[in-house]
């Protein structure tokens, strides 16, 4: 049975705040010649947000071939003068950043910003790509040295569907109360890998196959952290029109992961998970999912809809997913958050099969969610042709804090007038 869309709380809405537009380009992009091509345009917005409100977004400038951050404030206000510049490789393309931000302890202390991306490194193999790392300790303005986590040939960040698609931004990156930092990655050939470091960004342990022997390559990774210190990874599959979700764990990064094991079986194609742990330590599992009998278009993300499950972080025996009521919405590649009352839920957009995203639909409930609320747009997405990103949709497209601050970050593409990045605030109100 799918999940009642219905008003979790009689008088509850969601309160927007009027878009802020983050950054701004032109709307070119002339045919791929690796890191020659002509493209002209900001994309692959991402975001994070701090219990005091304020709000990071990273995204890629591709006339520059940077990734760029800008930092608000509380009231919306942008900190710095101009977007603090990440330097990647001289000369190459940055795309799909993931940031997460290390708050401080001490008041009035800058907090911790951890940056990771896909460099599109060529190194001898026939994909490009690397994953880069960099750090700021002072909020944001300034970023150390970047460190190569993958070192590879195989082209990294990139999540295969086929021999002949696939998605840029195949990583993630995690945070976890001990101050360390985990990030994950797929190859295009088909590992999973995860680099840890347990100094805060100081240094990175040598990546660790996770997913060693898998006949099919992994995809869409994501990351997680239980209130008990385990870390969470589950991945989708490539290369299989019945792909299901897996995951794996570890209780001490050290001592690596368990064997993976298949969390939800689905009859169709199961794609690009996103799971969150709340702080009674359920786990939380979204994901785009195309029935049995349209799998020969499971490369089609119109045909995909939007499945919810939950588990026990010890134990992680997920009960049957239950798709969400949300036909008129079609799409795929979600965002959960969560703060101590509520699961929020953003995905991407496909209402036309041309494969063209469009805006972003949205949606909260309960930690039980018993119900969702009635799905809306989410402002300022969908008023373009092109509204959700060009290099790829595995991105981190909200965050939540505990104070159930959302912050939302996406990018828009309109061809031969401009592209840009906007930022979404808003809340969830009780009426009186």
């Amino acid at each position: 049975m799918a999940p009642v869309l219905a008003d979790t709380d009689t008088q509850a809405q969601v309160v927007w705040e009027a878009p802020i537009e983050v950054a701004r380009g032109e709307a070119y992009r002339g045919p791929w010649r690796m890191n020659a091509s002509d493209f002209r345009y900001v994309d692959d917005a991402s975001v994070a947000i701090s219990e005091r409100g304020e709000v990071v977004v990273v995204w890629a400038d591709q006339v520059e071939q940077a990734i760029f951050l800008q930092r608000y404030d509380r009231e919306g206000h942008a900190v710095f003068d101009e977007p603090t510049r990440i330097g990647g490789e001289v000369d190459t393309f940055s795309w799909l950043p993931r940031v997460v931000i290390d708050e401080a302890s001490e008041e009035g202390k800058a907090f911790t910003v951890h940056l990771l991306w896909q460099e599109i490194l060529f190194t001898g193999g026939d994909h490009g790509g690397e994953i880069l790392y960099a750090r700021s300790q002072d909020g944001g303005e300034t970023f150390e040295d970047h460190q190569n986590l993958s070192n590879v040939r195989d082209g990294a960040g990139k999540g295969r569907i086929t021999a002949h698609r696939w998605d840029n931004g195949s990583l993630d990156l995690l945070g976890t109360s001990e101050g360390h930092v985990v990030a994950a990655w797929t190859e295009y050939q088909g590992p999973l890998r995860v680099a840890y470091s347990r100094d805060g960004g100081d240094s990175f342990s040598e990546p660790v196959t996770v997913n060693a022997g898998a006949e099919v390559p992994a995809r869409a990774p994501t990351l997680a952290l239980a209130p008990s210190g385990r870390v969470l990874l589950a991945w989708s599959e490539g290369d299989s029109p019945y792909a299901d979700i897996r995951m794996a764990w570890s209780d001490d990064l050290d001592q690596g992961f368990s064997a993976p094991e298949t969390a939800l079986e689905h009859p169709g194609h199961a794609d690009a998970p996103s799971w969150v742990v709340d702080d009674n330590g359920t786990v939380h599992l979204a994901f785009g999912a195309i029935p049995a009998n349209d799998v020969e278009d499971y490369r089609q993300p119109y045909h995909r809809r939007l499945h919810i499950s939950q588990a026990d972080a010890e134990d992680l025996d997920f009960g049957p997913a239950q798709k969400l009521d949300a036909d008129d919405w079609p799409g795929g590649f979600p965002t959960l958050a969560h703060d101590h009352q509520r699961l929020y839920l953003v995905w991407q957009r496909y209402p036309h099969p041309t494969d063209r995203p469009f805006g972003l639909a949205f949606t909260y409930a309960p930690l039980d969610f018993t119900a969702f609320s009635s799905i809306e747009a989410v402002p300022g997405t969908t008023e373009t042709p092109y509204s959700g990103g060009l290099q790829g949709q595995l991105k981190r497209r909200m965050a939540v804090n505990a104070s159930g601050e959302i912050a939302i970050a996406q990018s828009r593409f309109v061809p031969g007038s401009h592209s840009d990045i906007l930022l979404i605030r808003g809340q969830v109100q009780s009426g009186e």
